[in-house]
């Protein structure tokens, strides 16, 4: 038995293995996408740090709108968004996403689903750092138990670097601070980030995006979407499960995205998990 008191010989956090809190066990605590294939790489859990990228135009956005649609429509969730790039048409977009009755909409788009303007007309000049973001994204956690949070894109925030602080160092403290915000609240945060203009033309990965190898280290799971111009196909690619298998599986799932609607309808057989 252990009769050592906590704090461990007066030694802030530091526990014998037993005396360790721990969270529930992901066995039992992870939630289905809404998709039975996609399921098979990505599965989403409290404290999840979920970073995709893409190439322009290929659905990225689109994609997690649709995500979030299942999460909160199957399991009860309530999102927050920062979506500037989106922010003006949003509730149209979401609304033909939504693909259910209209009363249904309008309460998914009253209680489940909110967002924060990056209007200036709101803050002055007020900077739009990752910490402003994250403290208005507590507030949400408080006032509105939101568990989802969606940062679309990072290429949007305003820096805020220290003197004679690297773009890389700065990335990686930024990132250090969402996957804290993550833990601390338990809400899955996702995060859109796209790649460098250098990657242009080609198939991109977690790597190409500014800051390269912070984005894969620090995000639990990594995915692409992978869209070819005139086709109705999308892929969307699971780079990184830092949980398997409990989280996901590297490896695809095919989408058909509905042009007028943007609705992902997933290809029966069309995933493959390695």
């Amino acid at each position: 038995m252990n009769t050592v008191p906590f704090p461990r010989h007066g030694i802030p956090g530091y526990y014998a293995l037993a005396d360790l809190p721990q969270g529930s066990p992901l066995s039992e605590s992870t939630m289905s996408t809404g998709w039975e294939e996609l399921d098979k790489i990505l599965k989403i859990y409290p404290g999840q740090f979920i970073v995709t990228t893409g190439n322009a135009g290929s659905g990225k956005s689109t994609f997690l709108f649709n995500l979030i649609i299942n999460l909160c429509w199957l399991h009860g969730s309530r999102a927050w968004m920062y979506v500037p790039e989106n922010e003006l048409n949003l509730f149209q977009k979401v609304e033909r996403m939504f693909n259910r009755q209209e009363k249904q909409f309008k309460s998914f788009a009253s209680t489940r689903c909110f967002v924060q303007s990056s209007n200036y007309e709101h803050y002055n000049d007020e900077p739009r750092t990752i910490e402003w973001i994250l403290d208005n994204a507590f507030t949400a956690f408080q006032k509105d138990t939101v568990n989802l949070v969606l940062i679309d894109p990072w290429n949007e925030l305003e820096r805020a670097k220290a003197r004679d602080e690297n773009l890389t160092d700065y990335i990686g403290r930024c990132l250090m601070r969402v996957k804290m915000f993550a833990r601390d609240t338990g809400c899955t945060m996702m995060m859109v980030a796209h790649p460098t203009k250098a990657s242009v033309g080609r198939d991109v990965g977690l790597a190409d995006i500014e800051g390269s190898m912070h984005w894969f280290n620090k995000c639990d799971n990594g995915l692409i979407v992978k869209h070819e111009p005139g086709s109705k196909d999308t892929t969307v690619i699971s780079a990184k499960v830092r949980e398997q298998p409990y989280a996901g599986r590297i490896g695809h799932c095919i989408f058909l995205v509905d042009g007028e609607t943007g609705i992902f309808s997933e290809q029966q057989g069309g995933g493959q998990a390695l």
